[in-house]
């Protein structure tokens, strides 16, 4: 079992090597450097919008809202607040977003009235992921 989960993406495999396998912190470490690099961090990081939004959008990807997709099931977990949940909990050291947060700050608001990004939404759920995120990137969130 062991080997199978350390035969994985850097983004797992780092957190296998330090909490199950106990591997030296150098190990672990060097792994956890790859994120960015290999694997499903490198993928989603390609998909960054240049005015640091992923799909577009805080919540939902742009244009979604009113949307016949948005009729349908489900929720499309590909725009900013999850690719910095998914990013953050992988392990991504923050400096690879370095300018992240200031573009947030420039050009995202919350579908919902418009809100500034570090502003924080009107949902307590979704708030948490605000500060998580903010607090893990250095933006004000006060």
């Amino acid at each position: 079992m062991l080997d199978w989960l350390l035969d994985s993406d850097p983004a797992l495999r780092w957190q296998v090597q330090r909490d199950v396998a106990g591997a030296h912190p150098a190990v672990w470490k060097e792994t956890r450097s790859r994120i960015a690099t290999a694997g499903y961090g490198a993928r989603l990081l390609s998909k960054q919008d240049p005015d640091g939004q992923w799909a577009g959008g805080a919540y939902f990807p742009a244009g979604f809202l009113g949307s016949a997709e948005a009729r349908e099931p489900g929720q499309p977990w590909t725009a900013t607040t999850w690719a910095l949940k998914d990013l953050r909990d992988w392990g991504l050291e923050a400096g690879v977003l370095a300018g992240t947060a200031e573009k947030l700050d420039r050009n995202s608001t919350w579908e919902y009235d418009d809100l500034p990004y570090w502003g924080g939404e009107v949902d307590v759920c979704i708030n948490s992921f605000t500060l998580a995120n903010g607090a893990w990137l250095g933006a004000d969130v006060s």
